[in-house]
């Protein structure tokens, strides 16, 4: 419901304008409180803050004795989801069965360490901030990962190191680690305004586009786990390696720069690697990592509808 109010003087220089009283009530403010304002170019966005995450969301959660791999998607989930303290207890009183799989899991999670240790339980806590990192070096990070992967298999079909192969195992378990990170960026920024510009995102809407990219990058480093993985048994011809080099990398600069030239390489690649069969593990394999880099220009074309229907509104 819009309400015209009259800005007040405050002091010799500050304005100021009362808040709607069934607003106040409704969300039970008191004097002291705090609210968040969100600059726009000719509005302000006034929300609550987040009292949960001033005093720290926590979750506690429970596990026995052959729960590590369920256990392990509950951590992760919920550090995606921006909880801040995870207390882990064990009905049998042996937590340090629970303790090498934790490690496990965290060694995936930025920021999140073992705090507190009892008999019965572990407490895991954040010890950075998620907003520390801005969004764009997140995937630029997951960028170079997954460029990284692509020369190691290269390398790999020149050199038949089967140690390479391993490396791009590895490596995908960092850009696992990033995309994570991501995640749990985009909950606590749509929860919380103020993380926006922590994260060097101008409005919240533009966090989708952010994020299916940064998905789009997790699932390139999935299968090129999977070309590994295949390349260590079977022939992997080095055309195909570099097909989907040029693939991802056209997406890359698509979604950074949306250019005609980034664009037009990728409908290319795409028309011609789909223009004749493909019946082979690899073929597929390729396709996928094309087909993955035309979902990264799709994301930039959503980033780029967002942000014009932004500037409309500004004016």
């Amino acid at each position: 419901m819009v309400s015209a109010r009259r800005l007040i003087r405050l002091g010799k220089s500050s304005l100021a304008v009362t808040l709607p009283r069934r607003w106040v009530e409704s969300l039970g403010l008191r004097e002291g409180d705090l609210v968040l304002v969100d600059e726009h170019n000719d509005y302000l966005m006034i929300s609550v803050a987040d009292r949960r995450r001033e005093e720290g969301r926590s979750a506690h959660v429970r596990a026995g004795r052959g729960e590590e791999d369920s256990l392990a998607r509950m951590i992760i989930a919920l550090y995606q989801a921006g909880y801040d303290v995870i207390r882990i207890s064990t009905p049998e009183g042996r937590v340090s069965a629970l303790r090498d799989s934790l490690r496990r899991t965290l060694s995936r999670l930025i920021g999140l360490e073992i705090m507190e240790e009892g008999a019965d339980y572990i407490i895991l806590q954040m010890v950075t901030d998620a907003a520390a990192m801005s969004a764009e070096r997140v995937l630029n990070r997951m960028e170079i990962l997954v460029l990284n992967s692509l020369k190691d298999l290269d390398l790999y079909l020149r050199s038949s190191d089967p140690s390479i192969l391993a490396d791009v195992v590895e490596r995908d378990e960092e850009i696992d680690k990033f995309y994570f990170l991501l995640s749990r960026q985009v909950s606590l920024a749509l929860r919380n305004p103020a993380y926006l510009k922590q994260m060097g995102v101008e409005d919240r809407p533009l966090l989708l586009p952010i994020f299916n990219y940064g998905k789009t990058l997790e699932r390139v480093g999935d299968v090129l786990v999977s070309l590994a993985r295949v390349a260590a048994h079977t022939r992997v011809e080095v055309d195909a390696i570099e097909t989907a080099r040029k693939a991802v990398e056209a997406g890359i600069r698509a979604f950074h720069l949306g250019d005609e030239a980034s664009k037009r390489s990728i409908a290319s690649l795409y028309t011609e690697y789909f223009s004749g069969a493909r019946h082979s593990l690899v073929e597929h394999l390729i396709g996928n990592i094309v087909s993955l880099s035309l979902d990264m220009l799709e994301s930039r074309v959503e980033l780029e509808v967002l942000r014009s229907g932004q500037q409309r509104n500004s004016h």
